[in-house]
């Protein structure tokens, strides 16, 4: 046996060390690799931390909420831009329209007390918005709306010299200063002359008890609404008011009633207790509110109304002040004979003329004002608004006996008118005396 040489033994420790270095295949079935990594991965959902849940959903909150934000600040980049380019640009009108309405504006007060607002003293010229409350203490504050209403607030009970008054405030809340203008009246009385609208209603008082709540709502109109507790009283002098309660939208649907006529109501039960007398003696005298405001818009177009009515009674105007003028007559045209004093013509008086306007007297009188005015000539830049007071006295069968301007309007307005005025028959006022507001514009 021939000796191992060092290359022999070389390669026999080769051989060793690779059979020891060598990996032995595993016997691992491929199937049961897959099996045992799908059993970790469901152990690891199941024992996912519930926090890395809300971490998460926190995460993805942010994300919609940063998303929403960059919307909205894009959007007014966008509309920024827009101005900047162009220099005339501007909101909406709508938008701008609503944002510039006024609830009223304080006219004056009359009375040594003062009025509120937001129970802050305010003097003339004070703006009423949606949401004010305004408050009148022993005294009476005048407002206006310019070209919408011309309306009062004031303590509703009457004062004895022997006595302290019941109620010494009146007390009104803006409740709507939008087209319509609705008044929340909460103590005293509110009177008020509507400039008619078309459509709609123009104003509204609100009169709430607990949970009970009645709207008094008017297109065009002069009515006094007045409260005491629950217990509610309603003179209107002229046009029409619809009672009921408030809607949701859209006009008010309840009781219409026309003037002249005197309404009490208790809130709280408004179908069983309303009661309407149509008596013009029943009927509360009206406070005069000419708005001051249509002198103004008048001057500035060229001409006042005051003006005319200085015209008509042949005294020249002041310049920049309107002295107080004297009431003018209305002579009756000679076509409209005098009513006789026998009261058995009425029967007689009291059948159908064609000629007779279909319109109700008061109604017929006001538009025959109106449309004499409208027949003058006058240059196409001018604008005259008118307010003045028509009072007549009726006789026992209803005729018109007499009729009286004040402030007196223009000789050929009042002459133009009287035809309509002295042919109106007032039975419902026979033996009174009847004021009728007259405001309008040509």
């Amino acid at each position: 046996m021939s000796e191992p040489t060092p290359k022999n033994a070389l390669d026999a420790l080769v051989r060793e060390a690779k059979q020891d270095l060598t990996p032995r295949e595993l016997d691992v079935d491929a199937a049961k690799w897959s099996a045992m990594e799908d059993r970790i991965l469901a152990r690891m959902a199941q024992e996912r931390s519930p926090l890395i849940d809300e971490v998460q959903k926190d995460s993805s909150s942010r994300v919609r909420y940063l998303r929403i934000g960059a919307a909205v600040l894009a959007a007014a980049a966008a509309i920024a831009l827009l101005v900047k380019n162009d220099p005339g640009g501007a909101l909406p009108e709508s938008a701008t329209s609503q944002a510039e309405l006024t609830a009223s504006s304080l006219r004056s007060n009359e009375g040594p007390g003062e009025v509120r607002v937001g129970g802050f003293p305010v003097s003339a010229g004070h703006v009423l918005r949606a949401g004010d409350v305004v408050e009148a203490e022993d005294t009476r504050a005048v407002l206006e709306r310019p070209r919408k209403v011309t309306w009062l607030l004031e303590a509703s009970a009457e004062r004895s010299a022997d006595s302290p008054p019941a109620h010494v405030v009146g007390r009104a809340r803006v409740k709507s200063a939008g087209e319509s203008l609705v008044l929340g009246l909460e103590d005293g009385a509110i009177e008020a002359q509507v400039t008619p609208v078309p459509s709609g209603e123009a104003f509204a008082v609100d009169v709430a008890s607990g949970t009970s709540l009645v709207r008094v709502a008017v297109h065009g109109t002069h009515l006094r609404v007045a409260r005491t507790g629950s217990h509610v009283v309603v003179d209107l002098s002229e046009g029409v008011v619809s009672i009921g309660v408030p809607p949701r939208t859209g006009s008010t649907y309840g009781t219409l009633v026309t003037a002249p006529a005197h309404i009490e109501l208790d809130v709280v039960d408004l179908a069983h207790t309303l009661r309407i007398d149509h008596g013009a003696a029943a009927v509360r005298a009206p406070v005069t509110l000419a708005a001051s405001h249509e002198t103004a818009s008048a001057a500035v177009n060229g001409t006042a109304a005051r003006a005319e009515g200085a015209q008509a009674a042949g005294t020249p105007a002041a310049a920049g002040a309107a002295a107080p003028l004297a009431p003018a007559t209305v002579p009756r045209p000679a076509s409209v004979p005098r009513p006789v004093a026998d009261p058995s013509h009425v029967e007689t008086a009291a059948k159908v003329d064609p000629s007779l306007p279909v319109l109700p007297p008061r109604a017929a009188i006001a538009a025959a004002e109106r449309d004499c005015a409208a027949q003058r000539h006058r240059p196409e830049n001018v604008r005259v608004t008118v307010s003045s007071s028509l009072t007549l006295r009726i006789a026992a069968g209803g005729d018109v006996e007499t009729a009286q301007f004040d402030p007196p309007l223009l000789p050929e307005i009042q002459s133009c008118a009287a035809t309509a005025i002295y042919k109106a028959k007032l039975a419902d006022a026979a033996g009174t005396s009847v004021v009728i507001p007259i405001d309008f514009s040509y």
